[in-house]
This record gives structure tokens, sequence and C-alpha cells, in this order.
């Protein structure tokens, strides 16, 4: 496996699990087609967070290539503006989106995990939880009708690929920090995922600021399944693999979380290196 420039340095003996897992899920995408449509009707789908950067590698930007050395995608996609604010009237419907914006016509996924769609749409449910006052459940209606925000940031991956200008729509934390009272001595923000296989987390200053979101769209439109529906976590000057996705429960907590990522050897901060962040896209 090529070792990326500015690649965090992996624990010993890890390079071998996070190839295996790569690639064993690249697998599962080969045998869904890249493009493929995801059905409806109860068929094995996606549930985990994602690549080795917790998402997935796409337009390759000043990268040479994904976990294996390829560089299947377009090299580089800016996607139209998009007007930040709230998305209007209607909000988000509680269904995978088709994925047809622009944004995603390089934004390739090559790691993905089987899980029944008709499971989650089903009993899906977000509990906030932990060092918190009151504990909360909120339902898909439930956390638009909270009020979205839409956002014009920038991904990036750890393997040096990034995807300019997603036009996320989301909720900011602080609107159910606002409901649910988290603790003083709550330092850190837990994300668990449907599986548990990708939970991650963040010390709870990173999770106030403002770019920070629970992303619900992309362009007006609920996240495809493949890109985290129905909730990932946002944190655009941090790498992809912070960027959990197939969120069920949110726990404040006084320690860190580390999750799959962390555990195989990638830094807990997780920081853009400054020089890929581009002013006011993150």
């Amino acid at each position: 496996m090529m070792k990326r420039p500015g690649q965090p340095r992996r624990a010993p003996g890890s390079p071998a699990v996070v190839e295996q897992t790569t690639l064993s899920r690249r697998t599962v995408l080969s045998w869904l087609g890249a493009g493929a449509t995801l059905s409806l009707a109860g068929a094995a789908l996606i549930s985990g967070a994602g690549a080795g950067c917790a998402d997935d590698p796409g337009p390759v930007v000043g990268a040479d290539g994904g976990p294996d050395g390829s560089t299947d995608g377009p090299l580089a996609l800016d996607a139209p503006a998009w007007p930040e604010g709230p998305i209007g009237d209607g909000g988000l419907p509680f269904a995978p989106g088709a994925g047809t914006h622009p944004v995603f016509a390089g934004w390739n996924v090559r790691t993905v995990d089987p899980q029944d769609l008709a499971t989650i749409l089903k009993s899906w449910k977000l509990t906030v939880d932990g060092m918190v006052g009151t504990s909360k459940v909120y339902t898909f209606a439930d956390l638009v009708g909270l009020g979205l925000q839409s956002q014009l940031t920038d991904v990036h991956c750890v393997e040096g690929w990034s995807v300019n200008d997603v036009p996320w729509n989301g909720l900011h934390l602080s609107k159910i920090f606002d409901q649910v009272k988290p603790d003083a001595k709550a330092t850190y923000v837990a994300f668990h995922t449907i599986d548990s296989s990708y939970n991650e987390s963040l010390p709870i200053a990173i999770a106030k600021e403002p770019r920070t979101i629970l992303g619900l769209g992309v362009g007006g439109q609920t996240l495809p399944l493949n890109h985290g529906f129905p909730l990932r976590v946002v944190i655009p000057r941090l790498l992809g693999y912070k960027n959990a996705k197939y969120i069920q429960r949110i726990e404040l907590t006084d320690k860190p979380l580390h999750g799959f990522w962390v555990k195989a050897g990638y830094a807990y901060d997780g920081d853009v290196p400054k020089a890929r962040l581009r002013p006011g896209k993150y």
C-alpha cells in the first residue's frame, strides 16, 4: 500500500487490518455496481461509516490514488453554489436521496457495509443521552422540524483527495444541546453508528463550532444511502474519517471514544492540514 505524504502513521500491525477492511468493502461495492440503484425492498444495503477516511474516495485532488493506488473518478469537481440559510418549506422526506446533485458525479463509494434498509426505515431514531440533564429521542421528522441550515463546505480525505463545495443541509448541534442540557463536566461528544462498527467522538468545543453540523441532506435532497442516510456528522476542518455516517446515538461523555480508524492507527484529532483548507469552506 502506497503511503501518501502527510498520511497519519498507523499503529504497528494495523495496515493489514485497514487494507483487508477496505478491500472487502470494495468487493461489496463491486457486487452492487458503480452507480447501482439501491432498492427499498429490504435488500441488504449499507450501514458502516465508510472508507479509510470514513467517507468515500471521490474526485481526486492532489492525490496519487485510492487505497490501492487507483484513480477512478474525475480529478476536480466544484458544485454549483448553494445559498446558506434555511432550505425552505417542505423539509426532507425520510427516505434515501437519489444522489442526483452534480457534487456526487465523481464522489465514488468504494467501501460499504451490508445493512437492511427496511429495518432502518422501520425503526431508526436518534437517541441523545449520557451526561445530559434530559435524554431525548428524535425521529427524522423531529430533526427536520428543528430547522435546517445550509452550508457550502469541503470534504477532505486522509489519502489526499478532496470534494469541494458540498452543499450540505443539516442541523447545528447546538439546537439539540439546548434541549438536552449537557452536564458541565461533559467534555466530549461520541457518535454511535447503526452497527457500532465506526463510532467516533469529538471534543465538545469542536462539536459546538459554527460549521460542525448533523448532515441530513445535500443540495436540498436527503442523503443518499451510501453517503450516510439517515444522518451523519459533518466537520469540514477535520479529515473524513472523523465524519461518522449512519449515526443513531449521540452520547455526551467526559472521555474520548476511540473509534475504528483511531484504533487502526489514525490520529484522534484528525485535523486537515492548513494548506488544504480553503478560506470560507471549513
